[in-house]
């Protein structure tokens, strides 16, 4: 079995991830970074590359096949870890890997062990009310782009509660409740030392202090992944104009079927202005509160987070 640690990020999504991926995590001297590599990479998973894919895939993604321990971590120990710096901390990110159902999560955590020989984990959270609207504008921009027939059912535009009733979100009631779920799991497999929880609010509201605080759980240069990371924003905000534009062209057949490709440049075209906005309705609202309040409340008594002051639903 391999000492080396590996800290694996688990998203969420809209809690500045790409931020993270694109800036600290694959930049800083002091980070082996694994991946995901979100721009120009064809690399499966946005690994690195093909060896870091063939040693994570039965470690981070197919779960439900057995895993050969001896092969994957003779991989790992004899192609990877020499090429490893004892001065580098070992670091992964991938979205999605923190709202899995229990089983897999704790089956991933007991892979990681077994190959790695020790696992720590960070994500940060976000208010449910307000990511699920910045979720939605930001699949409803893609699939505008992308024309998801199946997922858009053949319209440009769709609002928010048919988006979340018809489970296009990929982000429902079980699986907000999984988030506190596999924090608590992690605890309970790792110790409370092992887990980094941080809060998507306190990177609006005090991006130094947040950024520190991600580099110190880390255990690298704090000084310097906040010079990397602090001011950068990569996902692209969704505008009013392209809004309107959006909702224009589903009122409209014969815009619809325009060709995609005058569709995306009068979209791009619209980018500049104010930012588009969207609001839960008081039925999805309370969906929401019901199906996450239980897991915020474990996180407040068991971890003192300051979700109160943030309006998370209690």
């Amino acid at each position: 079995m391999s000492n080396t640690t590996l800290l694996l990020h688990i998203g969420l999504p809209k809690t500045g991830t790409a931020t993270l991926q694109r800036t600290l995590f694959l930049n800083h001297p002091q980070v082996h970074y694994l991946g995901k590599i979100v721009t120009d990479n064809d690399t499966k998973k946005g690994c690195i590359d093909d060896l870091t894919y063939s040693i994570l895939d039965p470690v981070l993604w197919a779960l439900k096949s057995p895993m050969d321990t001896e092969a994957t971590l003779s991989l790992f120990q004899d192609k990877l870890l020499p090429t490893i710096s004892e001065e580098r901390v070992l670091v992964g990110s991938w979205e999605g890997l923190g709202t899995r159902d229990m089983e897999l999560h704790v089956e991933m955590l007991d892979r990681i062990k077994a190959i790695f020989g020790g696992c720590r984990i960070m994500i940060t959270l976000r208010n449910p009310l307000s990511l699920l609207p910045s979720l939605y504008l930001q699949y409803l921009g893609g699939y505008f782009i992308r024309q998801n027939k199946v997922r858009l059912s053949s319209r440009s535009y769709v609002d928010i509660e048919t988006w979340y009733s018809t489970g296009v979100a990929k982000l429902d009631s079980s699986t907000l409740m999984n988030c506190c779920d596999c924090i608590r799991s992690s605890i309970e497999k790792l110790g409370r030392e092992n887990v980094g929880v941080f809060l998507f609010e306190d990177l609006k509201d005090k991006p130094t202090t947040y950024y520190q605080s991600i580099c110190e759980f880390m255990g690298i240069d704090s000084e310097m992944g906040v010079s990397l990371a602090q001011g950068k924003h990569f996902n692209t905000r969704l505008s009013e104009a392209q809004l309107a534009y959006m909702r224009e062209i589903d009122s409209s057949w014969t815009k619809f079927f325009h060709s995609s490709k005058s569709r995306e440049e009068a979209f791009n075209a619209k980018a500049d202005g104010p930012p588009a906005k969207a609001v839960l309705n008081d039925q999805l609202i309370r969906e929401v509160s019901d199906a996450t309040r239980v897991g915020h409340r474990w996180l407040v008594e068991n971890l003192n987070l300051p979700l109160e002051k943030y309006g998370y639903p209690l």
